[in-house]
């Protein structure tokens, strides 16, 4: 108790003065206001620090702004306004959190948010509600939760289970994994695998890989760089497939193939296709209509109809028939039968048995056998004489083992024909070899056999007298032996 003496002389004014010390040591004076209440704390003031003192509890109240502290438990408190910088291990059991700005919520249980803005989300766990809308965030894990509606801008590296009823307008699915896809359209799919999608249409955009899927029905537009395993009563109608290995087509129609390379498989039935170039490595039981440029460099081609081969290069034919052979070369021809039409060159080659063919020119280097079946001939009629010698065109005799020349004189009047054979080695000196004692009669016949042998054998015939022409008949006929 302080001196009355000392303080104040005037007993009516007398009060009781306590005095406390500052960091310096300096008596500061403990104030009250008028209703007896310490008001150590200034009203609408600043509390930098407050020492000593632990363990508060404000019951009621407001406290309209709290600069830097900290508040370790607030119970049953309602935060109308202002702003909290940091919120360290506190649990808001119920209220609303109108603005966070900065700020990390560890754990949100049982709570609602309404509206606003959640700049970051960082390790947290939402168990339930609902989230209206996130935008610009990032969802680190999603456990048993059901989207109803939104946009989900921008998922990355996260799986989301299960998606009923969602419509997906943009954005980019890095990832699915066992999910179900029941409707909807997925307007572009990059670098991902769908397991099974059934009864989907796929209208456009691009599919770079599809492992294992049947596709039942639909168009398929585009394939660029993949592999159809099966495909089961479909029709291309266009497009280009670029490679199909092993692949086994049963039916369909490809209505144009463009710069592809069948490497493998069969094709059972193709009509009306046109193929430009590369490489047709097996055809089995099936019909070309037209093969324009193409090289054909192995294997069977078991029937030809009316189609022209320009060229062909080590070929094989083992059977059929070839019609028309226009200006080509047959290197080796095995138990074929040629039966009509013109063979211009053959070179080093055999030919067992030729029946009703007529040779009009070239070399035969060997001749085995010629049968009385190979019979030839060669005619000349209504041929005028005059007075010296005219020579028929050489045949070559190398080849027949017997010949004859058959000479009939048609007249008129009594004019009479000589005639000689003449034979040669070389077709340009020539040796009388046969010649008719006197002149052939008119209406008369005479035949002529050759006494030698030489390569080339001709006829030459004359009228008998001159100035006495006649006309005659010269037949050719030659056999083997």
């Amino acid at each position: 108790m302080p001196n009355f003496t000392t303080f104040n002389t005037n007993p009516d004014n007398l009060r009781t003065l306590i005095f406390g010390q500052d960091s310096t040591g300096t008596a500061q004076p403990v104030r009250t206001d008028t209703s007896g209440n310490v008001v150590g704390i200034i009203l609408d003031g600043t509390i930098s620090n407050i020492s000593g003192l632990t363990t508060v509890t404000i019951n009621a109240g407001t406290i309209t702004n709290i600069l830097n502290g900290t508040i370790t438990s607030v119970l049953g408190a309602t935060i109308t306004a202002g702003t909290i910088n940091s919120v360290l291990g506190a649990t808001v059991t119920a209220g609303t959190l109108t603005n966070l700005l900065n700020g990390t919520i560890t754990s949100v249980l049982g709570a609602t948010i309404t509206a606003g803005t959640i700049t970051s989300v960082l390790g947290a766990t939402v168990t339930a509600g609902t989230l209206t809308n996130l935008l610009n965030g990032t969802i680190t894990s999603v456990l048993g939760a059901t989207v109803t509606a939104g946009t989900l801008t921008n998922l990355l590296n996260g799986t989301i289970t299960s998606v009923l009823g969602a419509t997906i307008t943009a954005g980019t699915i890095t990832s699915v994994l066992g999910a179900t896809v029941t409707a909807g359209t997925l307007t572009n799919l990059l670098n991902g695998t769908i397991t099974s999608v059934l009864g989907a249409t796929i209208t456009a955009g691009t599919i770079t890989s599809v492992l294992g899927a049947t596709v039942t029905a639909g168009t398929l537009t585009n394939l660029l760089n993949g592999t159809i395993t099966s495909v089961l009563g479909a029709t291309i109608t266009a497009g280009t497939i670029t490679s199909v290995l092993g692949a086994t087509i049963t039916a369909g129609t490809i209505t144009s193939v463009l710069g592809a390379t069948i490497t493998a498989g069969t094709i059972t039935s193709v009509l009306g296709a046109t193929v430009t170039a590369g490489t047709l490595t097996n055809l089995l039981n099936g019909t070309i209509t037209s093969v324009l440029g193409a090289t054909i460099t192995a294997g069977t081609l078991t029937n030809l109809l009316n189609g022209t081969i320009t060229s062909v290069l080590g070929a094989t034919v083992t059977a059929g028939t070839l019609t028309n052979l226009l200006n080509g070369t047959i290197t080796s021809v095995l138990g074929a039968t040629i039966t009509a039409g013109t063979l211009t060159n053959l070179l080093n080659g055999t030919i067992t048995s030729v029946l009703g063919a007529t040779i009009t020119a070239g070399t035969l280097s060997s001749v085995t056998s010629i049968s009385q079946k190979s019979f030839q001939e060669s005619q000349l009629i209504s041929t005028p004489t005059a007075n010296t010698f005219t020579a028929l065109p050489a045949v070559t005799t190398s080849v027949f083992g017997t010949y004859s020349f058959f000479v009939y004189n048609r007249g008129p009047g009594v004019n009479r024909v000589d005639a000689l054979v003449e034979i040669s080695a070389n077709g340009t000196n020539w040796y009388t070899d046969v010649t008719t004692v006197t002149g052939i009669l008119s209406g008369s016949v005479d035949v002529l056999v050759p006494q030698r042998f030489l390569k080339y054998t001709r006829l030459s015939y004359r009228s008998s007298l001159i100035g006495a022409p006649s006309t005659i008949d010269v037949f050719f006929n030659g056999q083997g032996t």
